[in-house]
């Protein structure tokens, strides 16, 4: 197992390796920008309560590539019993057909202690297009097809399979301070069917901080034994952009 596990966390690497290699091959044609968010509260007293949400989003677009890496934290814990812990790294590289549609590979690795697998791979590729990219409204929805790759935890044992993948990227200003997004990924194999949705409206305080208010939902139809299908998370966030 630690030896797979490995295996993914270099396939990981070199998928980022490849992005930076294309960034560095037509860089005039386009820059890395990005944002940085993070969230904490704690407790104590008659509870002691730690929980610990952040994530960084990098991305690129030239005249022909669209790339970008997304990571997300989620840490929390209870009288010093550990209640969640999540991680989730991502990767994307496009080729742009024409100024609206484009094809892509996309890797996502999940790691979350508490889900019932001890983690999950996907990678797929497919078809995209952007309806709409402006500052104020952004549309656009992605297609595909992939391999899953899900090591469960109770006997270490895993599903692989074919999975139809789908994803939904949304974005409109309300006003010239306040944004909506929401992002909807979908992944269906034989075994099982994965869904996160995340929501949340950010406030702009100057050019480069704001305060997000966010809610992710994830759900799968097939769990393991003693475990739900579906969790949710709620987070307040400060975030930087560059």
């Amino acid at each position: 197992m630690r030896s797979k596990l490995c295996r993914t966390m270099v396939l990981s690497s070199l998928v980022l390796a490849f992005q930076v290699a294309i960034a560095d091959e037509d860089s005039h044609n386009g820059e890395w920008s990005g944002s940085g968010q993070l969230g904490f509260s704690m407790t104590s007293g008659n509870s002691d309560t730690e929980s610990l949400t952040a994530g960084l989003l990098l991305e690129r677009e030239s005249e022909q590539w669209v790339n970008n890496l997304n990571l997300d934290v989620v840490r929390a814990s209870s009288d010093g019993k550990d209640t969640a812990e999540r991680y989730t790294l991502s990767t994307r590289n496009g080729y742009k057909l024409d100024a609206n549609d484009y094809i892509y590979y996309n890797t996502r690795y999940d790691k979350d202690n508490f889900s019932g697998f001890d983690y999950t791979l996907t990678t797929s590729f497919g078809w995209g297009h952007q309806f709409a990219d402006t500052e104020d409204y952004k549309f656009s929805t992605e297609i595909g097809v992939g391999y899953k790759i899900e090591a469960l935890d109770a006997d270490r044992t895993e599903n692989t399979g074919a999975v139809a993948v789908g994803k939904l990227n949304y974005m409109r200003a309300i006003t010239e301070t306040m944004k909506f997004s929401e992002v909807l990924l979908v992944e269906s194999g034989e075994d099982n069917t994965f869904v996160q949705n995340d929501m949340g409206f950010k406030f702009k305080i100057n050019s480069q901080f704001s305060v997000k208010l966010a809610h992710q939902y994830r759900y799968n139809t097939d769990v393991v034994p003693g475990k739900v299908s579906h969790d949710s998370l709620v987070s307040a966030n400060l975030v930087y952009d560059f």
